[in-house]
Parts: C-alpha cells; sequence; structure tokens
C-alpha cells in the first residue's frame, strides 16, 4: 500500500527541511574567511608596531604612581642589514598613527640615547638590556631608557627613531611598575 502525505505534513516537511537549510547557510556565513579567528589579534600588552625589517614587538612603559619608570620592548631586525634605535620620544600633539589614544598625558620624557642602539641584522635587541650584557666587542649593550610623566592607565603617543628605516609612531599603554611581579603564593 502505498504511503500518501497529506498537504498539511508535506507544507510541514518543507518548512522543516527549509529551516535546516537556512540555519547551515547561516553557520557556514560565520566561518568564511574573515571569520574572527582567522584575523591576526596581539596577545600581548603592549603595542607592536613594523618599520621594514625591524619589528617592535610588546612595548610599554612601566611606571610607579609618581609617572616614573622604564621602557620594555623587544625590537627585532630580520633584514640582512644594520640599523640603529636613535630616539624615542612623545610625538607632539596631533601626530596621526592610525589609532585611538586614551588618556594622554601632557608631557612625557624619554632618557637620551647617547650612542645609538646596535640592531643587527638577524637578531633581536632586548630593552631594558639584560644586567651585565655586553657586545661583541665587550661593551656594556646600554641603559635602560627611562621615562618620566606616564602614569599607569595612560597611553602615550610615542615617535621611535631608527638610523635607515623610517620612523614609526604609536600609542604605547603605560602599566604599574610591579604588573610582572606578582606577589609570593602565601600573599594571595
Amino acid at each position: 500500500m502505498p504511503i500518501t502525505l497529506s498537504s498539511r505534513s508535506v507544507r510541514r516537511t518543507a518548512l522543516a527541511g527549509a529551516a535546516a537549510t537556512l540555519s547551515i547557510a547561516l553557520a557556514a556565513c560565520s566561518a568564511s574567511f574573515d571569520a574572527q579567528t582567522q584575523k591576526p589579534y596581539q596577545a600581548a600588552e603592549g603595542t607592536n608596531a613594523d618599520s621594514g625589517s625591524l619589528h617592535v614587538r610588546n612595548m610599554l612603559v612601566l611606571a610607579d604612581a609618581d609617572g616614573k619608570g622604564e621602557l620594555h620592548t623587544v625590537i627585532v631586525n630580520d633584514g640582512l642589514e644594520d640599523d640603529t634605535l636613535v630616539k624615542i620620544s612623545q610625538a607632539p600633539a596631533g601626530t596621526p598613527d592610525g589609532q585611538a589614544g586614551g588618556d594622554q598625558p601632557a608631557l612625557v620624557t624619554f632618557s637620551e640615547i647617547k650612542t645609538p642602539l646596535d640592531l643587527k641584522a638577524g637578531t633581536s635587541t632586548l630593552l631594558p638590556p639584560a644586567t651585565g650584557t655586553e657586545t661583541d666587542s665587550g661593551e656594556a649593550s646600554g641603559d635602560p631608557i627611562t621615562v618620566t610623566g606616564g602614569k599607569p592607565g595612560q597611553v602615550v603617543n610615542v615617535t621611535i627613531t631608527f638610523g635607515k628605516a623610517a620612523p614609526i609612531t604609536s600609542y604605547i599603554p603605560v602599566l604599574s611598575d610591579d604588573y610582572y611581579s606578582p606577589g609570593p603564593l602565601g600573599d594571595q
């Protein structure tokens, strides 16, 4: 005996099929090439910026409540030519950099780099330098870059100047100087 469906059952089956097809199509839209998991993101607190073969990674300031601190970053030179870090300074007001600023402090000063810091090709340079770090020639690799005026919770628009590569202008965050120094387990 053949099975026959009423017109009501046919409509219900057609609606259920259409709903299943629509839900699959909508799910596929959210998994396109622009899906959130396919977009690069910065998993660190600091700022990343690039100028040619120089890559500034996780740049931030660690400062106390009075606004005295140090600049922390790693600069990677993945090019074939050596370069130098010449200067880091607060960018002039209104300098465009493509980012939205937050609570920009009025005046932030960075200590002068007395001798341009070597950024050898194929290496990375840590700032502040590790204590006792020396170059191939036996010289100290540089003093920490001190920062005055940026308080925790603010961002500073800075210009990073190199010997050969184009300058970089970007916002960097100011975090508390004990940000990376959790207390002993017994104090929690």
